[in-house]
């Protein structure tokens, strides 16, 4: 019987020391700091260095989660955005600092809410964005950073509600929420 005792102590001390060990071990992977960085002139450097920085910046800005590449002190390489929840928000690609590639945005859902090219940090060609269903709200085209040939708005249906026709010479503000709020996390 006292065999048996020590076992079931030792058993014991076991399970609670390894409960103890995993939960430690999760809750460090978890915690995402704050962003030690910081922007002088368009170059990212670590807080209180001269030096442009090189590594992986994912840090808290402003209760979302802010995870990309610095090379030399520009970004470079897959950009990602969370929401406070984790799912993805926003991702693309940057280059020296700049947006190219394809981007998508996404509602908290996981739904992709828009997604388009950008060119040297401008966007270019086709662009959609689209209800929380999926469905197609919008599409047009960029050229240059301008809105420019037919532009279409849909209802929930599916319905065309709307069309214009855009020449380059038109002088539309082409700034989107989701690219205002793209330029407000990157600078």
């Amino acid at each position: 019987m006292k065999i048996f005792k020590n076992e079931i102590f030792l058993l014991s001390s076991l399970i609670i020391f390894a409960k103890f060990f995993f939960l430690t071990c999760d809750n460090n992977n978890n915690e995402i700091p704050e962003s030690s960085l910081t922007i002088r002139d368009n170059v990212i450097y670590k807080n209180g260095s001269d030096i442009p920085f090189t590594g992986r910046e994912k840090a808290h800005v402003e209760n979302k989660i802010i995870e990309y590449d610095i090379v030399d002190g520009l970004k470079h390489g897959v950009f990602r955005l969370y929401y406070e929840s984790g799912n993805i928000e926003i991702v693309g690609q940057i280059d020296q600092n700049k947006n190219v590639g394809k981007w998508q945005y996404f509602y908290e859902s996981g739904q992709v809410e828009s997604e388009g090219r950008f060119v040297d940090d401008l966007p270019e060609g086709e662009w959609k964005w689209y209800y929380r269903s999926g469905d197609i709200r919008e599409q047009g085209s960029f050229n240059g950073g301008k809105r420019v040939g037919l532009w279409k708005q849909y209802d929930e249906s599916g319905n065309v509600i709307k069309e214009k026709e855009v020449l380059e010479s038109d002088s539309l503000n082409t700034e989107t929420d989701h690219l205002e709020k793209l330029k407000n996390y990157l600078n």
